[in-house]
């Protein structure tokens, strides 16, 4: 690719030609434009569905909601679990300490 080589993308409505016809203006556009110039070439963009976007937005909002509601869960969950295992740990200490009194007692 030369040092020269420019690249220009163009975004015309079809009311460029008195038809509003795609194949129409793009016609009309080549007549314009000489090969000295440049050449034209039909660049086709997808069309999106009506609302996609602001249906992609509100998805994303609500699975922040969903995240966060998660993780509240998760986060008591694991509070509650870390409480009954320390209430264990403590029992069962407890129950040792008695269990030594106890033999010490006998001895």
């Amino acid at each position: 690719m030369s040092k020269n080589t420019r690249f220009l993308l163009v975004s015309l409505p079809a009311s460029i030609s008195p038809t509003n016809d795609h194949d129409e203006a793009l016609t009309a556009l080549r007549s314009a434009v000489t090969t000295d110039y440049g050449t034209v070439f039909p660049f086709s963009i997808p069309e999106f569905k009506i609302g996609t976007l602001d249906a992609l937005v509100q998805q994303a909002d609500d699975l922040a909601k969903l995240e966060s509601g998660c993780e509240a869960v998760v986060g008591k969950e694991i509070t509650s679990i870390d409480n009954q295992v320390k209430d264990k740990y403590n029992s069962y200490n407890q129950i040792k300490t008695n269990l030594t009194t106890l033999q010490r007692k006998q001895t």
